[in-house]
């Protein structure tokens, strides 16, 4: 029965890639903090709909691209998104700061919204690890003023397993905060939803694995509002990669390194998935008429 089921699935995912249009990116990014910044991608849109599609920009984490940001793009261009899965990195590995990407998610936003297929009101962001902690900050509206082109914005936010112990500490301003980022950029917010899919084994957190619950509460309270958390309860740092591994990470534990064990769990991989498409269903109105109005 699982040969069958698998099967099935393979030839669903394969007859879903044949109703694709796929395009491959390469932007050169605008941006003071890094020369010759570039991002490459590859933008997946369903053919089998002419009118301008919900889309959903997928940032790499510090790996790039290692299946994970496919997992989800096949699910959502199967429930009818258009997906750009990005990397910032190419292979010349983390910058200095977060804030360093910020141009980089946000000019992507601007390449999108000016895309004849893509809706630029209902665009979402989603990320991994350094690519979730992205998506966090580019919720905050000081950040979003700072390095946005113009008044786009990003519709809906979703993070998986992101560092919440170094949010807490820019939000407590306390040590460990990340480096050019000021306590400031989460009293005020974009104004869009923002969920978080937490490990309850997060190794990167261990020392406080209560530290995206912790971020949340310190967050003003008309902020918090517009945050959802969920955590799995069982699941590790990375649940939905395609192996398990056990290494020393020097920036885990708040920077104080240690051993980061991931487990890749086929089931929380499968909710965390559906839990995506449902998240952009609702908050990017995939269903609504292209000639109806916003908020209806």
């Amino acid at each position: 029965v699982a040969i069958v089921l698998a099967h099935a699935l393979a030839v669903a995912q394969a007859h879903a890639h044949d109703q694709l249009s796929i395009e491959r990116i390469s932007l050169s990014i605008n941006s003071a903090l890094e020369q010759h910044a570039r991002v490459i991608g590859e933008l997946k849109v369903p053919s089998s709909n002419s009118k301008p599609l919900p889309a959903v920009v997928i940032v790499n984490s510090s790996s790039g691209f290692d299946g994970r940001s496919a997992f989800y793009a096949d699910a959502l261009n199967m429930a009818g998104f258009a997906t750009l899965e990005i990397d910032m990195f190419q292979g010349k590995g983390l910058p200095a700061s977060l804030r360093n990407n910020l141009p980089h998610v946000y000019q992507t936003l601007d390449y999108l919204s000016h895309h004849p297929r893509i809706d630029a009101n209902r665009i979402g962001i989603m990320g991994f690890s350094w690519g979730g902690n992205i998506w966090v900050l580019a919720s905050s509206d000081e950040l979003a003023r700072q390095y946005s082109r113009g008044e786009q914005r990003f519709a809906a936010h979703l993070a998986l397993y992101p560092a919440c112990s170094k949010h807490y500490a820019l939000v407590a301003d306390k040590p460990g905060k990340w480096n050019g980022l000021n306590p400031t950029v989460y009293r005020k917010i974009t104004g869009r939803p923002v969920r978080i899919l937490a490990a309850g084994r997060n190794d990167y957190d261990s020392r406080d694995r209560e530290a995206c619950a912790k971020f949340i509460a310190a967050l003003p309270a008309a902020v918090q509002s517009y945050f959802l958390l969920t955590v799995y309860p069982e699941a590790t740092f990375g649940w939905d990669s395609r192996f398990g591994s056990a290494t020393y990470e020097v920036a885990a534990n708040q920077g104080k390194g240690g051993i980061v064990e991931v487990v890749a769990n086929a089931v929380i991989a499968t909710q965390s998935q559906q839990a995506a498409v449902a998240y952009f269903r609702q908050h990017l109105q995939l269903d609504r008429r292209i000639d109806e109005p916003r908020g209806k």
